[in-house]
């Protein structure tokens, strides 16, 4: 295999993904966001940098976003959202903060590669990125453990953005403005 062949892989396993979810789920995410007070974003390993460029992105728009664990992050509340991604939806620490998060009556958006999962199940919406996770046994990937999930989470989010873009009418000339500028 070549480069050209294994970008070629990567993007059509990816694009794969999208054949198989159901992205209807979408536009009640997007009003979820809309109308949330602050959004907070949760995941671990690779899915939580994922989760965390997501946020950064939320903050271009103009939206209070904070990442769970970070120390400045402030205590969740009921008109909050927590948006938690876990490629096998079981990841302890991010399943406990969906817990707390549901606990005080803000909603939960479980971002998973399985349905019904213990994160999932409870979630106010869960969306489903179908991909294999560290756990599979049986593989529709050539890629390690949970790389195409966390390629697909990427993609989604991001094209949620350009969705929240258009919604909010946020020019890139907003956003930029937005942009950190202690770099």
């Amino acid at each position: 295999m070549d480069i050209e062949q294994a970008i070629y892989r990567v993007l059509t396993e990816t694009g794969g993904v999208f054949e198989r979810a159901d992205l209807e789920a979408t536009e009640r995410l997007i009003d979820t966001l809309l109308s949330a007070r602050r959004i907070y974003v949760t995941g671990e390993g690779r899915t939580g940098l994922v989760a965390r460029t997501f946020a950064m992105r939320l903050v271009h728009l103009g939206m209070t976003a904070y990442v769970c664990g970070e120390t400045v992050t402030p205590a969740i509340e009921a008109d909050d959202v927590c948006i938690a991604c876990s490629a096998s939806g079981e990841t302890a620490i991010t399943c406990h903060r969906a817990g707390v998060s549901r606990g005080v009556g803000a909603t939960v958006v479980a971002i998973t590669a399985v349905a019904g999962t213990p994160l999932g199940a409870p979630a106010d919406l869960d969306l489903v990125l179908d991909a294999p996770t560290k756990h599979a046994t049986a593989s529709q990937s050539v890629q390690f453990g949970s790389t195409l999930f966390e390629q697909a989470l990427l993609v989604f989010l991001d094209a949620v953005v350009l969705l929240l873009q258009d919604r909010r009418g946020a020019s890139p000339q907003s956003m930029f403005a937005k942009h950190t500028n202690l770099e």
